[in-house]
Formats: C-alpha cells, structure tokens, sequence
C-alpha cells in the first residue's frame, strides 16, 4: 500500500489534487478531513493514589553519592 499525503487549503467547494504515476489504473481511497488550529492543552497533572499520597520520605543526601569516594576505583 501507497500513501500519500498532502496539506491543502480549501478556497472553494472543489480540489483538485495530483496523483502519483504508481496509483495510475488502481483504486485509491481519498479522505477528507478538517485540520482545526491545534490547540494546546496542559498535560493533566499526576497525581498519587490515595492511599500513599503524603507517605513518601526523603532520607539523606539527594547529591551526595551512596558509595564512598574511595569505592569509586571497584565501580569502573
């Protein structure tokens, strides 16, 4: 299957488009459909269940790191 796409602008109840060579003496399905100004929504806020909402704990240092600056040789 081919496909083909174009972005017209509509002035008039007809419009003429040009088809490829390869779609010469083939059916071809033609849909169309209104492109409206997209709008843009905010993303929907997460939320936590219920049920832990609240629960969670930061314990330490968020930037230290968990192992021992001397350690750091036995990671690589």
């Amino acid at each position: 299957m081919q496909v083909q796409r174009q972005f017209v602008e509509v002035t008039s109840r007809q419009v003429v488009i040009e088809l490829p060579e390869s779609f010469v003496n083939h059916r071809v399905e033609l849909i169309a459909l209104t492109i409206d100004d997209e709008i843009t929504l905010e993303p929907k806020r997460r939320r936590p269940h219920p049920e832990i909402a609240g629960k969670g704990r930061t314990l330490g240092d968020l930037i230290a790191p968990l192992v021992e600056e001397g350690d750091w040789d036995c990671l690589k």
